[in-house]
Order: structure tokens, then C-alpha cells, then sequence
């Protein structure tokens, strides 16, 4: 990790957690084969060194696709895979030297620790079954039993694999969750065109009521813009003088939502025209909102109008917080309606009347006062009292170049005009576009995905005129853009997988046979959804794939096994024999990644990856000793010899 710049982080620490559930499996192969080949009556050095011939070039390849069924997140060039690159990485080194390891520190553990004191020539008069016991003699009449029935297993696993897909419709679906750091933010946005002073004022008050409440830390406020960025995941808001964030830490997270009621209940009361929202720290990529909707087209009223239905719709849902756009509202504006006829009389054009106006009230610069290294600008603009005042327009004084003197503005316009405008008028792909964005209420318990899996069909049935688009954006569209870079990759990855079990094997047949397994993990994946309640996000989808590569894995060491046994025995017995000796280690290693990853259930970050590894390992494993058996049965069906 030093040598490859990885730091000790959230994911990498994750990784080596995964990493260490695995790193024994090679081991364990190895030492079972030593002991089965001991308890045979082998010497101790002749049965490390058959099973190490034997062993070490399936287990790399074993260990390679294991490593390639995590490569798409390492290989994906999206702002996802960078985050999650170090797992790949991590995972990449640690396989490949627990498989190293496996072939020569293991060997050398069992020497040293294993039957000191057991004579071989005692183990060589015994040659006792090693798989007399009653467990070892149930799993052989099951797979008997299943070996008759070949159609019949293979259709029942069909069913359920197809129950289980109906089932997943039935998961929440998430992007990444929200962190378990007990901090959350407040967003506060008053009427566009507030002055900043006034979104200070209004700041501290609010944040004065929130400092007061039990479990609070510390609260640090930022007016006109987002904080300063404190975290890869977190992006400050532009800057604007009506819009403020309040970030507030507690000493538990579990304090967060009695004091997110509290804020949202004492702004509505004391605030009614503050559009505020609370949100908690992500993991993951993440945008302003979870939920965005962008609405494309041409006319700034009519996307108005759609906004308001879709805003309409967002709103109405129990489980969404405040909904706003980033037009914010339309303010009112008073402009001056000038006379082309008298301002030719009295020289003043346009630019005059817009030079006097930014001068009186917002100010003109009129030069740079230097303090040290610093340039200071020097604004000349008239008393606070005039500035605030709309009475003032008619006094504000023009230059008139053909008078070469000062002239009020009343003199050169026919009045004002009170209008609304659009103070925003924002651009994607240099088409005019006004996103509604909202976020799921902390109080609701609910993911992003969960509200638009309700509101989706309904704003996607609105009736859009001619020219008008609608587009989603937030966790929708993160989601869509990291699965892209995923599944880019994932095909050339899955590729040189099957390759290389088509090469170990030199069989497209038992290659294949391997890999109809791989769809069996479902069956287990989605009961430990439902189970649990975890929505599923991307982290779990890279466990999903990972997944494979560890079934691959088991099904490699079991053919493999067949294929030695078929060497001395007919098919039959070769599957039954094979699928025995290979029960144990098959179990264990599977035992040992289930119980390595339940450290991370509890992890809100990588909590659905091991429930996707964990569920589906264990029922995919046993389904696995099972099935595979019948199905390399059923691509050798005329190799097999009829019991008799």
C-alpha cells in the first residue's frame, strides 16, 4: 500500500476487512488436502508436496478471477470508481499474497505444528475413511438423490431463482447512504435579492435557537456561500447574498433528528418566507439535491409553469423536505422607460442613465488605494439612506454632454415601470434549464430512491409542450453515470474470467457449467435484503459482482476435483467422491467470509456489500455443492454411468 500511494482510509480500511475473510481460503484448501492425504496413510513432506503440486495452479487461477470479478470498479474512469479505486487495489494485493502464502508459509505452519507427534506409520496402517461421518454420508445420498433427478433440481432451482428476481422488485434502492458522522446542515434561502446583512441577521437568530438544544456541540454558520470544503463528498454552494448554511455538530448521532424537528418547527414559526432544508453528510458522490428534476426548453414562462407541477408533485409526497429551484423567485424591479427623443435633446444615452444608477446605488469604482501587498478597490457611491430609498430616483443626477452639466434623471425618461424579471436564467448544453431539487426529510427514514420510485411516473406522464424536455439529475443520475463507468469495464473483466476457466479446464463445458452457479447468489441476496431492510446501493453492486468472482472460485476447486477423480473412477462416483472431499474446505472458506464481513454490518457505508456477500455466499455455497454437481452431470450426461 505504501509503494502504490495508498492511504489508510474509510474504503481501504473496508477493503482490508473484505480481504481479511478471504485470505484464509487458500489456506484452508491446502491444509485440508494435507490432512486428507495424512489421514490416507501419505508421509507428511509427500502430501504437502502432492497437494501443493496438485493445488497451486487452480488456486491462481481461482485467486485471479476472484481479483477480476473486483477489477470494474478499479478500471472505471468515473468520479465513483476514483473514489472507490483503493478497494480494487487493496483487494488486489492482499489475495495475491494470501495465495503466495498459502504455498509457503502454510506448508511450513503444518510441518511445524501439524502431527508432531502422530507417526506416519500409524496413519498408513489406519487409512481409515476420512468421510465415514453421518454428515458426509447424509450429503452423498442428497446428491444421489439429486443425480436421478436431474430435471427436477434443475427446474426447482429455475423457480426459485425466478422468485428471487420477483422478489428484488421489492428492495429499496439507494445511491449511497447518508454518513454516520453526527453532523447536519441546515440550507437557508430567503426571497432572491435579500441583502446580506438581512440574511445574516436572520442566520444568527436561527442559530442561536439551534445552539440551545441538548446534544449540540458546536455550530458554525457561513452567509452568501457554502462552507469551506472539509470533505471529498461534500460541495459548497455558490455564492449568493440570500442564501446561508448552518452546520451543527452533536455528540450523537442519535441527537440529530429531535433537533432537526426542532429547527424546521421554530423557522416555520418564526420564518415563514425562509425556504429551509436539513441534510446529513453523504457518502459517495452526491450533488446539490438528491432529487433534481431539470426541466429544458426555450421560454422562461412556460418552464415556470412545469416547475410549479413538478414542485406540485415533489411536494406532495410525505417524505420529501422543502422544494425549491435554482431560478429562485422573481423579483420585482423598477425600470427607468427612457425617452429616445429627449435624451437626444440633451445628450444622454442609455449608458449615461446605467452609469448614474450603478453609481448611486450600488456604487462605481473609482480607483485602488494599495495597503501593503494588497490592492484595495475605492467605491464612490452616495449615504446608506439615499441608497435604500426608491423616492431618490427622480434626484439622481446625469451628465448631459450637450449641457456639459449635471441633469436629473426625471428629465430624460417618461417614468418608471414596476416589473418582474428572472434574476437567474441558467444553461446546460447551451439550452435554458430550471431544475426543481429537493431532498428525502431526515425525519422520514426514507431514501432517495424510495420517493422517486413514487413520484417518477407521475412527472414523467406531465404533458410537455413542443421543445420541452424533462431530465433527472441528483442521486438518479450519479447512480446511472457510476453503474456506466461500472459496466464499461465490466465486460472486458468478465471476459478474461471465463477465459481463464475456459483455459484451466481446457473445457467450454465445464466452464460454462461453473458460471450458471453464478446466478444462484440471488436466490440468497434478495431474503437478506428484504431481512434486513438495507436498501440496495452501489456498494452492494460491487459486492454483487465480487460475488461471482467467489463462487467461480468454489466452483473451480470442485471441478477441478471431479476432473482428478474421473482419472481412476467412472463419472458418477468421480462427482460423488469429488463433491465430498471437497464439502469441507468449500464450507469453510465460505464460513470464514461470511463471519469476516460482519464486522460491516455494522458500517453504514459497506453494510449493504456485506449483506449482499454474507446472504448470497451462504446460500449460494450450499446451493453450489448441490447444483454444480448436477449440472457438469448434465454436460457429461453421456460419460455417466447408470447406477445400478
Amino acid at each position: 500500500m505504501y509503494i502504490w500511494g495508498i492511504e489508510l482510509q474509510r474504503i481501504s480500511l473496508g477493503a482490508l476487512i473484505i480481504a481479511l475473510s478471504m485470505l484464509v481460503d487458500n489456506a484452508i484448501v491446502i491444509v485440508e488436502g494435507v490432512l486428507i492425504a495424512r489421514q490416507q496413510g501419505s508421509p507428511l513432506l509427500g502430501a504437502i508436496n502432492y497437494v501443493i503440486r496438485r493445488s497451486a495452479l487452480p488456486l491462481l487461477g481461482a485467486t485471479i478471477i476472484a481479483i477480476l470479478a473486483f477489477a470494474p470498479i478499479g478500471l472505471s474512469q468515473d468520479s465513483t470508481g476514483e473514489y472507490c479505486k483503493s478497494l480494487f487495489q487493496v483487494l488486489l494485493i492482499s489475495l495475491m499474497l494470501s495465495w503466495f502464502s498459502a504455498l509457503t508459509i502454510t506448508p511450513v505452519l503444518i510441518k511445524w505444528w501439524l502431527f508432531k507427534n502422530a507417526p506416519s506409520a500409524a496413519a498408513a496402517e489406519e487409512k481409515a475413511d476420512p468421510y465415514r461421518g453421518s454428515f458426509y454420508r447424509g450429503y452423498q445420498q442428497a446428491l444421489r438423490i439429486l443425480l436421478q433427478q436431474k430435471t427436477l433440481t434443475l427446474v426447482l432451482m429455475g423457480a426459485l431463482l425466478a422468485g428471487a428476481i420477483w422478489g428484488f422488485t421489492f428492495v429499496r434502492q439507494n445511491f449511497f447512504p447518508s454518513s454516520n458522522t453526527p453532523i447536519f446542515f441546515v440550507d437557508l434561502w430567503l426571497p432572491y435579492g435579500t441583502d446580506i446583512n438581512a440574511t445574516e441577521k436572520m442566520t444568527r437568530d436561527i442559530e442561536r435557537s439551534i445552539a440551545g438544544q441538548p446534544g449540540v456541540v458546536t455550530t458554525v454558520s457561513t452567509i452568501g456561500q457554502g462552507s469551506m470544503r472539509f470533505i471529498l463528498t461534500y460541495s459548497g454552494q455558490r455564492q449568493y447574498s440570500n442564501y446561508a448554511q448552518i452546520m451543527v455538530r452533536m455528540d450523537d448521532q442519535r441527537g440529530i433528528a429531535p433537533v432537526t424537528r426542532h429547527v424546521e418547527d421554530w423557522i416555520a414559526r418564526n420564518y415563514p418566507q425562509v425556504n429551509a432544508s436539513t441534510k446529513r453528510i453523504m457518502f459517495g458522490p452526491s450533488g446539490d439535491s438528491a432529487i433534481e428534476v431539470r426541466i429544458k426548453g426555450p421560454d422562461p414562462d412556460t418552464l415556470r409553469a412545469l416547475a410549479s407541477q413538478v414542485g406540485d408533485i415533489l411536494a406532495a409526497d410525505p417524505a420529501t423536505d422543502s422544494v425549491r429551484n435554482d431560478w429562485q423567485n422573481r423579483s420585482k424591479v423598477i425600470r427607468p422607460q427612457y425617452s429616445p427623443a429627449l435624451g437626444r435633446e440633451l445628450g444622454v444615452d442609455k449608458q449615461d442613465i446605467d452609469n448614474a444608477l450603478e453609481m448611486n446605488f450600488s456604487g462605481s469604482r473609482a480607483g485602488l488605494y494599495r495597503e501593503g501587498a494588497d490592492l484595495l478597490p475605492v467605491i464612490v457611491r452616495p449615504p446608506e439612506a439615499e441608497r435604500q430609498d426608491a423616492n431618490h430616483l427622480n434626484n439622481v443626477l446625469v451628465w448631459s454632454h450637450s449641457r456639459q452639466q449635471y441633469i436629473p434623471l426625471s428629465n430624460v425618461i417618461n417614468g418608471f415601470a414596476l416589473e418582474w424579471e428572472d434574476p437567474l436564467i441558467l444553461r446546460r448544453d447551451r439550452t435554458r434549464v430550471l431544475t426543481v431539487q429537493t431532498d428525502p426529510s431526515p425525519l422520514s427514514g426514507q431514501t432517495s430512491g424510495d420517493i422517486l420510485a413514487r413520484v417518477k411516473p407521475r412527472i414523467d406522464a406531465l404533458p410537455l409542450p413542443h421543445g420541452y424536455r424533462i431530465e433527472w439529475g441528483g442521486d438518479a443520475e450519479n447512480s446511472s453515470e457510476a453503474q456506466q463507468g461500472l459496466f464499461t469495464t465490466l465486460p472486458l473483466g468478465y471476459l478474461v474470467m471465463f477465459i481463464i476457466t475456459v483455459l484451466m479446464f481446457s473445457s467450454l463445458k465445464n466452464a460454462v457449467a461453473i458460471w450458471l452457479t453464478v446466478p444462484l447468489a440471488l436466490i440468497g441476496v434478495t431474503p437478506g435484503f428484504l431481512l434486513t431492510g438495507i436498501p440496495f446501493g452501489f456498494m452492494a453492486l460491487i459486492g454483487l459482482l465480487s460475488l461471482s468472482g467467489m463462487l467461480i472460485r468454489n466452483g473451480i476447486v470442485l471441478v477441478e476435483e471431479i476432473e482428478q477423480q474421473k482419472q481412476e473412477k467412472d463419472q458418477r462416483q468421480a462427482i460423488i467422491d469429488a463433491a465430498t472431499s471437497r464439502l469441507r474446505p468449500i464450507l469453510l472458506t465460505a464460513f470464514t467470509t461470511v463471519l469476516g464481513l460482519a464486522p460491516l454490518l455494522r458500517d453504514v457505508f459497506f453494510q449493504s456489500m456485506a449483506v449482499v456477500i454474507m446472504f448470497g455466499l451462504a446460500f449460494a455455497t450450499v446451493l453450489t455443492l448441490l447444483v454444480l454437481p448436477v449440472i457438469y452431470a448434465c454436460f457429461h450426461h453421456k460419460y455417466m454411468t447408470p447406477q445400478r
